[in-house]
C-alpha cells in the first residue's frame, strides 16, 4: 500500500474542522491509546522527548478531527529505568485501560521485556528501541520506527570511513542495544578490510570510562566508535576531553539529543561525530520547521529525533484507523503493508520484520558551537 502524502496538514486543522470538538466529539466516546514511557529516571532524557511529541500528536489529530469524528486520548505510564517496570506498565494499561493501539519505549531492554506481553494480546504496536533482535524475534504485532542498530551501525562506520581510520575501536555499553550494534559495526569494519583494534564495554551504572579509553588509545585506535545512552555519552564526552584525547569519536545517536547537549560544553563536542535518526534543522522542509517551532513554543525545549519518530508514528496510526477501522488484526494487516509514507522525519516503509526506517543521518557539530550540522545522509535499500 503506497502512501507518498499524508491525508491533511496538520497546520490547517483548525480552519478545516472548526466543529470537531463540539459536534461529533460530544457524541462518541474516545479511542483509548497506551503508552509506556520513561518519563522519570536517567532513560527519560529521551522518553520525555516522546512523552511531549505523543501529546502533541494527540492534540494535531484531534484537532483534524480525530478518528472519523473520535478523539483518541493517549494514556501514559512510568517505565522509568527497569525491564519490570516497563512489563508491569505495559500490564496495567492492557488491563484497565484496553488500548487500541500502543506505544512502547526507545530503550531496547525493556522492548524485548514486553513483547511476549504484545503478542499474547494481539495488538498492534510502534517502538524505537534499535536492537535487531528485537524484530528478529518475529513479533508479527511490533513496528520501529526509527532504524534498526544495522542501520545505525552502517552510519557509525561511513563515519569512520570518511575519518579515513585504519585502526578503529569501540565502547559500547553493557546490554543488548549497545553490545548488538557493536558486533554489527566490527563485522561491517572488518568486511571493508579495516578490523577494529579493540572493543570495550561498560555497565549500564558506570560513570567512570578512563579504563575503556586509556585501553584504546593504548591500543593505537585512530578512531573510537561510542554505543551509548544518554547519560553517560555526555559523561563520556567530558572524561574524554578531561583525559586529552585527540582522535575523534563517532557516537550513537542518543548522545547528540538536546537534554545531553545541554550537559557538555563546544569544547567537549570538538572532533566529535556522532549519527543521528534525522537531521532536525529548520531548513530541511516547511513541515520540519513547523514541526520545531510548534514543539519549541509549546514545551520550551528543542526536539530531538525520538520525539519525532513517535510524532511520524502516531500519524500512521491515526491514517490507519482512519482506513480500516480499530480491529486489531485489520490494523496491523494495513501497517504491514504500508509502503512510502511521508513523515517529516522519514519515508516510512515496513518490511516483514516492522522495521520502517531505513536511512540516518551523520552530523558533526559547527566549530565552537553545539550546533549540529549535517555531513552525509546514509540510506539501506
Amino acid at each position: 500500500m503506497a502512501i507518498r502524502q499524508p491525508i491533511l496538514r496538520i497546520t490547517l486543522a483548525a480552519a478545516l474542522f472548526p466543529l470537531a470538538a463540539s459536534g461529533a466529539f460530544a457524541q462518541q466516546p474516545d479511542i483509548t491509546i497506551g503508552a509506556t514511557v520513561p518519563i522519570t529516571g536517567p532513560l527519560s532524557l529521551t522518553g520525555k522527548q516522546y512523552h511531549n511529541a505523543l501529546q502533541m500528536a494527540e492534540k494535531d489529530i484531534n484537532a483534524a478531527g480525530g478518528i472519523s469524528g473520535r478523539k483518541i486520548k493517549i494514556v501514559f505510564e512510568d517505565t522509568q529505568a527497569s525491564n519490570g517496570t516497563a512489563v508491569n506498565a505495559f500490564m496495567k494499561l492492557a488491563q484497565e485501560a484496553k488500548p487500541a493501539f500502543y506505544f512502547l519505549s526507545s530503550y531496547s531492554t525493556q522492548n524485548l521485556a514486553v513483547s511476549p506481553e504484545v503478542k499474547k494480546i494481539a495488538a498492534p504496536a510502534m517502538y524505537a528501541g534499535g536492537a535487531d533482535v528485537i524484530a528478529e524475534a518475529g513479533n508479527e504485532w511490533l513496528f520501529r520506527v526509527r532504524p534498526a542498530d544495522v542501520v545505525s551501525a552502517r552510519g557509525m562506520v561511513e563515519a569512520a570511513q570518511l575519518l579515513k581510520a585504519k585502526k578503529p575501536g569501540i565502547i559500547f555499553i553493557q546490554n543488548d542495544f549497545g553490545q548488538g550494534g557493536a558486533q554489527v559495526a566490527a563485522k561491517q569494519l572488518e568486511a571493508l578490510g579495516t578490523p577494529i583494534v579493540g572493543m570495550e564495554a561498560y555497565g549500564q551504572n558506570d560513570k567512570d570510562f578512563s579504563a575503556q579509553i586509556i585501553s584504546l588509545r593504548s591500543k593505537g585506535a585512530d578512531v573510537i566508535l561510542l554505543f551509548n545512552y544518554p547519560q553517560d555519552g555526555a559523561l563520556f564526552l567530558r572524561q574524554a576531553k578531561m583525559l586529552g584525547l585527540k582522535i575523534p569519536l563517532v557516537t550513537s545517536s542518543s548522545a547528540l539529543v538536546p537534554a545531553v547537549m545541554q550537559l557538555i560544553s563546544p569544547a567537549e563536542l570538538e572532533n566529535v561525530w556522532g549519527v543521528v535518526d534525522a537531521h532536525m534543522d529548520a531548513s530541511v522542509s516547511d513541515r520540519m520547521k513547523d514541526f520545531i517551532e510548534r514543539y519549541k513554543k509549546q514545551f520550551g525545549i528543542d526536539p530531538d529525533p525520538y520525539g519525532l519518530a513517535y510524532y511520524d508514528g502516531a500519524l500512521i496510526m491515526a491514517e490507519g484507523m482512519r482506513q480500516v477501522g480499530l480491529e486489531p488484526k485489520a490494523l496491523r494487516d494495513w501497517l504491514a503493508k504500508l509502503r512510502g509514507w511521508q513523515g517529516i522525519g522519514h519515508v516510512y516503509s515496513f518490511d516483514q520484520k516492522g522495521n520502517g526506517v531505513f536511512d540516518l543521518a551523520v552530523v558533526k557539530a559547527k566549530p565552537g558551537t553545539k550546533d549540529l550540522e549535517l555531513v552525509k545522509t546514509v540510506k539501506i535499500d
